[in-house]
């Protein structure tokens, strides 16, 4: 079941990014919302969805409008405004998703579990 979940997880990003948006993916909620599965292996999951935001946060900070000078391209002043529009949009994108219910949860059960993650995520 968890490679069926991986799956799942890389599908939405490629979806995310087709659209050329930066899509989070969430933890399965059976695994989030079991009791079946101890605190340990829940907080190791979660965690592990924090790595992978915190990638995908870091990689959208690290673009710059300088990547459309580089190469053969013949940028117009306008391709670095649809940069700087693009990137805001995507920005407030991933601010949207970070407010929601799932994702607060996510950060909660860390925060309780007295996670090392939280702390630099909430940085980030």
């Amino acid at each position: 079941m968890d490679k069926f979940h991986n799956f799942m997880a890389h599908t939405y990003v490629t979806l995310g990014q087709v659209k050329g948006r930066t899509l989070l993916p969430l933890p399965p909620n059976d695994v989030t919302s079991s009791e079946k599965t101890s605190s340990k292996d829940k907080a190791h999951i979660l965690e592990g969805a924090i790595i992978t935001w915190t990638k995908q946060i870091k990689n959208v900070l690290k673009q710059d409008p300088e990547s459309a000078l580089k190469g053969d391209k013949h940028p117009d002043p306008l391709t670095e405004v649809d940069f700087w529009k693009s990137k805001s949009d995507n920005l407030n994108a991933i601010c949207e998703q970070l407010n929601s219910e799932r994702i607060k949860k996510v950060l909660k059960f860390l925060e309780q579990n007295k996670s090392t993650y939280t702390g630099p995520f909430s940085k980030l």
